[in-house]
């Protein structure tokens, strides 16, 4: 046996598998990364918000806005912008009700190429959200938004024709079940008319009634579509996790804990894959007296004149009713990507989501 066949059998012993395919079958890993997103906001051109461009600090609603409206009347209005906040946002600093990330001249006109990026874990919107209109190539990211009442009473919308954003490692939570009125907070993220390439990763979404949705209306011309959510933690929420119309939605490697009604809710032409995600005591189990299906992790519950669509593989189920569910398309998402298996997620997302976890 020659010195070199020796030292190749040696390598082959140590060095790890590498594997490339499908996505199932890729590396285990997947930490937090602030480099960019996985998901639907890769494609389209990618999103990297205010990379490389101008840098600028705010401590309070009024500066964030002057600094966004300022930007959109330049002459070079497609200058990347980060914002980082370093300070707590409230409606008595701010020059409205919410932050308004969209052109001066209205939402007829785009903006585009912005960051808002929390400084530690100072970056804090107390009863003020952020709403991104025909807004493109935007990150939202390290930021605690929190008891949302006034202007949209959304944490963070997403809306007219808004494409290619990332919301990553933020905070959203309220009050359960609000303040005894299940209508007294709205969303935590909503996305809607026509908002497309949204990425929502690596957040916690905690102590809210109303959680989410993806398409506001039946109406299919006012639909989003393209949105994938990983990593997330979703914890003692009601239900709205998401709520998804039309849209094709990719959910994998999310950790789903005390879920007291309905998760993942695909009503009128939904396409969702259900992909490696831990469900750990979602839905009441009782049967929904408008559609009949059991609620629990996924179904097709009140509401929309019929049902959407779900593709489940490799998901954990404790304490959550499942025995009754089967997939209903083979819908796939066009991208590639790392997964890990449910169990490994639940543990990353427990270490890793949330603010103040990357620089």
């Amino acid at each position: 046996m020659t010195k070199v066949f020796k030292l190749l059998l040696a390598l082959a012993l140590v060095l790890p598998v590498i594997s490339f395919g499908s996505p199932a079958s890729q590396a285990a890993s997947n930490q937090p990364t602030s480099n960019g997103p996985q998901g639907y906001a890769s494609m389209n051109g990618g999103t990297t918000g205010g990379a490389g461009g101008r840098v600028e600090y705010a401590s309070t609603g009024a500066q964030i806005q002057q600094l966004i409206d300022n930007r959109s009347r330049s002459n070079n209005p497609d200058e990347p912008l980060t914002i980082y906040v370093n300070g707590t946002i409230t409606q008595g600093n701010s020059p409205q009700s919410l932050i308004d990330v969209k052109n001066h001249r209205g939402k007829a006109h785009e903006i585009k190429n912005i960051s808002i990026i929390g400084v530690g874990t100072n970056g804090e919107f107390d009863g003020i959200g952020i709403r991104l209109s025909n807004a493109h190539n935007i990150i939202i990211q390290n930021v605690s938004i929190h008891h949302v009442r006034e202007g949209e009473g959304t944490a963070i919308e997403v809306t007219d024709d808004s494409k290619n954003v990332w919301i990553d490692h933020n905070e959203f939570y309220s009050e359960f079940p609000g303040n005894g009125d299940s209508d007294y907070y709205d969303g935590l993220v909503d996305i809607k008319r026509n908002a497309e390439y949204i990425t929502v990763s690596w957040n916690k979404f905690e102590n809210h009634w109303k959680t989410m949705l993806v398409g506001h209306t039946d109406n299919a011309s006012l639909a989003p579509d393209k949105i994938t959510y990983h990593h997330n933690y979703f914890n003692n929420l009601n239900s709205r996790v998401p709520l998804i119309r039309y849209a094709d939605v990719h959910m994998f490697n999310n950790y789903f804990k005390d879920i007291n009604d309905t998760a993942i809710n695909s009503r009128v032409g939904a396409r969702v894959f259900v992909e490696n995600n831990y469900f750990d005591n979602v839905g009441s189990g009782q049967a929904d007296p408008t559609t009949g299906f059991i609620k629990g992790p996924v179904g097709w519950f009140y509401g929309s004149p019929s049902t959407g669509y779900w593709n489940l593989r490799g998901n954990v189920f404790v304490n959550t009713p499942n025995s009754h569910l089967s997939s209903t398309t083979n819908f796939t998402p066009p991208y590639s990507y790392q997964v890990q298996s449910a169990t490994q997620a639940k543990s990353s997302v427990e270490q890793h989501s949330g603010v103040g976890v990357i620089n």
